[in-house]
């Protein structure tokens, strides 16, 4: 008797044979790792996300940018005429994306639970009228990732539902072969990893709650990374903890060329900030993947010294340089908008939405203003053991979406 296929056997020839596939999963279980092994090395795969944030992590473009149809008709706009606009615009940006769209063999989008489902049902719309080609999405293969579980889409009215992709009529006629990993790779113990996964869909029974509960800290060490819902407690916290430290403050401004509106893409969607604010002892965590120098996204440590062309960090035992690194707006095109910029930022406090893909030895997790459904989640999901785990306080409630619970178990009965 052979033995079955693994998910990511799965997922590897579904996508292979150019179905149409959605690869999902809880946290940690593997998602960019199979999709980067899928398009190596492979000229005939673009690779975008639906976020500017997502898509600087897999080294891709958004697909607002990709497919040139930049921010999408508004509410109620007629898609042909919205359409008609964009046929008629010359700038090279827009005329370069229609060439892409055109060419395209297979798209990778990835986050797909944060774009909306009018924009999916835009973009097939705007894939079938340049290919003139009336398949679904023109005839693209379309390889989706993500989790509906985790962080959705972003609405500006709290009264009204959210634009859930899989509810879209795009999602339904591009007819999706859901594959669901579920080995969880970040978590080793089984007992934390089962907990997390009760968190993701909102159920809090006795035995989590006997888990997770004792994980609160009222004093917990300064240095922990913590995550938190805003922007301002972030700033304030960082700006704190480093005022604390003795010595001079030391200031990285980022060199920066191209288009000013590409440059502020990447100013506002790195984890890296333009100014970067330093102090010997300051905590900082990595901000890229370069393994060969001795450090990965995520990565935290402490600053040595500081210097214009490398800054040392102790982390894991040792002593890093870290020097600047270079971030383009267009990954295929050098030439495009860049940023320099080392590649570090304050470890004291960073944003859940801004945490999303890390994963973090510990950190101080506070989500008493988590509103959003999985957003807690994803925040306690970052932490790779339950003894790295400190929450502010003992949730009131997990906001969990019950429409993707179910879209959920609906593809995994």
């Amino acid at each position: 008797m052979t033995n079955p296929l693994s998910p990511e056997q799965r997922f590897a020839a579904l996508a292979r044979s150019g179905r149409n596939t959605f690869l999902t999963g809880p946290a940690g279980t593997g998602k960019s790792f199979n999709i980067d092994k899928f398009t190596a090395g492979r000229q005939d795969v673009d690779v975008t996300a639906s976020t500017g944030v997502a898509a600087l992590n897999v080294g891709g473009m958004t697909i607002h940018r990709w497919s040139g149809m930049l921010l999408g008709p508004k509410a109620g706009e007629d898609f042909r005429d919205y359409f008609d606009t964009l046929a008629r615009d010359n700038r090279p940006g827009v005329r370069r994306a229609f060439n892409r769209v055109r060419g395209a063999k297979c798209l990778v989008i990835d986050e797909i639970s944060m774009l909306p489902g009018r924009l999916l049902d835009y973009l097939d719309f705007h894939c079938r009228a340049i290919r003139r080609d009336n398949r679904p999405f023109g005839g693209i293969q379309i390889i989706s990732t993500g989790d509906f579980l985790q962080l959705p889409p972003v609405r500006t009215d709290i009264r009204t539902d959210y634009d859930w992709a899989f509810a879209s009529r795009a999602w339904a006629g591009a007819g999706f072969h859901t594959i669901e990993l579920t080995t969880i790779r970040r978590q080793d113990d089984p007992g934390f990893a089962a907990a997390l996964s009760a968190f993701r869909v909102g159920r809090i029974d006795h035995g989590v709650a006997a888990m997770l509960r004792p994980r609160v800290a009222l004093f917990p060490e300064r240095d922990l990374t913590r995550l938190l819902t805003h922007n301002t407690q972030v700033d304030r916290w960082n700006d704190y903890c480093l005022g604390e430290l003795p010595g001079e403050e030391w200031v990285g401004e980022a060199e920066t060329s191209g288009s000013p509106h590409h440059v502020s893409f990447l100013e506002n969607n790195l984890l890296t900030p333009r100014r970067l604010r330093l102090k010997a002892g300051a905590r900082v965590i990595f901000t890229v993947n370069r393994p060969d120098d001795g450090y990965v996204n995520g990565q935290t440590g402490a600053v040595v010294a500081t210097g214009r062309d490398g800054i040392m960090v102790e982390s894991n035992g040792g002593i890093v340089t870290v020097e600047p690194y270079t971030w383009n707006y267009d990954p295929h095109d050098d030439a495009s908008a860049n940023f320099t910029q080392f590649p570090l930022r304050l470890a004291y406090a960073m944003t859940i939405h801004k945490a999303q893909g890390l994963t973090l030895d510990s950190a101080f997790v506070d989500i008493r203003a988590a509103r959003e459904p999985g957003q807690a989640y994803v925040a306690l999901s970052r932490v790779r053991t339950l003894d790295g785990l400190h929450l502010k306080d003992w949730p009131k409630g997990v906001f969990v979406s019950q429409r993707a619970i179910d879209f959920h178990n609906s593809t995994h009965p």
